[in-house]
C-alpha cells in the first residue's frame, strides 16, 4: 500500500485587519506552480480562459510568459509538473475534455494531446509523474473520480475507474508514492477519501481518512518520508493535516489548533533538518499564511505571514526550489511569487502585471 507523514502537532495564529477592496475580472482559478531544470515554472487558467506559462531563471527576477492555448480553450485551474526534461501542464478543456500539454525545456511552443473527450471531465486535473509516466485524476461523471495514465514517450491514454459515480465532490489531488500512486478527495457528506493502487495494477483500494462532516475544501496530498501527507479546511475554519506511514491502515489527525483557514490549502515536502512540510493557506482578510512541521516535531510552526496588503484574491500553489519555499497566487489583477531566503523572509516578484494573467 501507500501512503503518509510523521508525527506532527499544533500552533496558533489570529490575525486582525482592515479588509481589502474587492476587485473584478480577476482569472477565475488559482495558479499553479513546480520546478523545472532548477527554474521556477508557473501555470496559469486566464481570465479569458485560455492557458499561459510563465517561467523564471533561478537567481533572477525576470519572469517569462508563454501562451500555452488561446483563449476559450481551458476551463479549470491546471496542473503542471516536471517530467525529466520536460514540462507538462493539464486542464479541464472544452465541453468538458481533459487536454495535456507539453514543451521540452529550451524549446518554443507547446505540443497538446487530449486525454479524455468531451463529457468526462468535471474539475480542475491533479498530476503526477510517477514510474516513467504520467498519472492524472479528475472529477468525472456524475461525480464518479477518474484516473488516467501513459508511459513517457507514448500519446497514448489509459482510462481507470477509482470511485464509482457519487462519491466525489471535489477536485481531487494525486501524488506518487512507494511505488504507486495516492489520490485524495472530498467525499460524499463532507468525507475526506483516499485511494491507492500500485504500479502496474490496476486495482485501486479506498480508505477513509476522515468521516462526513469533516472536510470543508479541496483537499491535498504529498509523499513524505515514507508516508503521505494530506491537508484540508476542516471545521471552523481550521487547518486539519493528517498522516499515514506507507503500508499501515490508521490515519492520525492534527488539527492546527488557531489556525484561520479560508479555501483549499496548498502542500510540499521540504528538504531540510530534518525534512518536514509546507502548508500555505489563505487566511482572513485576503492574508496568506505559511506553516512548517518538521518531521518528529510533532510541532507546527507559523513559518511566514505575508502582510495583509499582499491580498490574496485565490488559493495559493506552493514548491521549493534549492531549499527555499515559493509561493504563487493571484493578488487582485496581478500573478505574484514570494520566495523565502535562508533567515526566513519572503520577497515579492510580479510574475505577470494587470491584464497580462
Amino acid at each position: 500500500m501507500l501512503a503518509a507523514a510523521t508525527a506532527v502537532a499544533a500552533a496558533a495564529l489570529s490575525l486582525a485587519g482592515p479588509a481589502p477592496a474587492a476587485l473584478a475580472a480577476v482569472p477565475p482559478s488559482a495558479p499553479v506552480i513546480a520546478v523545472a531544470g532548477g527554474n521556477s515554472v508557473i501555470a496559469v487558467q486566464t481570465s479569458e480562459d485560455g492557458l499561459r506559462f510563465y517561467w523564471n531563471q533561478y537567481g533572477t527576477n525576470t519572469w517569462h510568459g508563454e501562451q500555452v492555448a488561446g483563449n476559450q480553450s481551458t476551463y479549470s485551474g491546471p496542473a503542471i509538473a516536471a517530467d525529466g526534461n520536460s514540462v507538462i501542464i493539464a486542464a479541464q478543456g472544452p465541453d468538458n475534455s481533459l487536454d495535456f500539454y507539453w514543451q521540452q525545456d529550451g524549446a518554443t511552443g507547446w505540443n497538446a494531446e487530449q486525454v479524455a473527450g468531451p463529457g468526462t471531465t468535471f474539475s480542475a486535473p491533479s498530476m503526477a509523474v510517477n514510474g516513467g509516466g504520467v498519472n492524472i485524476v479528475a472529477d468525472g461523471r456524475a461525480n464518479s473520480l477518474d484516473f488516467y495514465w501513459a508511459l513517457n514517450g507514448s500519446s497514448t491514454w489509459h482510462a481507470q475507474t477509482v470511485a464509482p459515480a457519487g462519491t466525489t465532490i471535489s477536485a481531487p489531488a494525486i501524488a506518487a508514492n512507494g511505488g504507486g500512486a495516492n489520490v485524495v478527495a472530498e467525499g460524499s457528506n463532507g468525507s475526506l477519501d483516499f485511494y491507492w493502487e500500485l504500479n502496474g495494477t490496476s486495482t485501486w483500494h479506498a480508505e477513509l481518512v476522515a468521516g462526513d462532516g469533516t472536510t470543508y475544501s479541496a483537499p491535498a496530498i504529498t509523499a513524505n518520508d515514507g508516508s503521505a501527507n494530506v491537508v484540508a479546511e476542516g471545521p471552523g475554519n481550521l487547518l486539519d493535516f493528517y498522516w499515514q506511514v506507507n503500508g499501515t491502515t490508521p490515519w492520525h489527525p492534527d488539527a492546527v489548533q488557531g489556525s484561520a483557514v479560508n479555501g483549499p490549502p496548498a502542500i510540499t515536502t521540504y528538504s531540510g533538518d530534518p525534512d518536514g512540510v509546507y502548508v500555505v493557506t489563505q487566511g482572513p482578510w485576503a492574508s496568506l499564511v505559511t506553516y512548517a512541521n518538521a518531521n518528529g516535531s510533532g510541532t507546527w510552526d507559523i513559518h511566514g505571514i505575508l502582510p495583509l496588503q499582499t491580498a490574496a484574491y485565490s488559493a495559493p500553489a506552493v514548491t521549493v526550489n534549492n531549499g527555499s519555499e515559493n509561493i504563487a497566487f493571484f493578488n487582485g489583477y496581478e500573478l505574484v511569487f514570494y520566495w523565502a531566503d535562508d533567515a526566513g523572509a519572503f520577497h515579492r516578484e510580479v510574475v505577470a502585471p494587470s491584464g497580462l494573467s
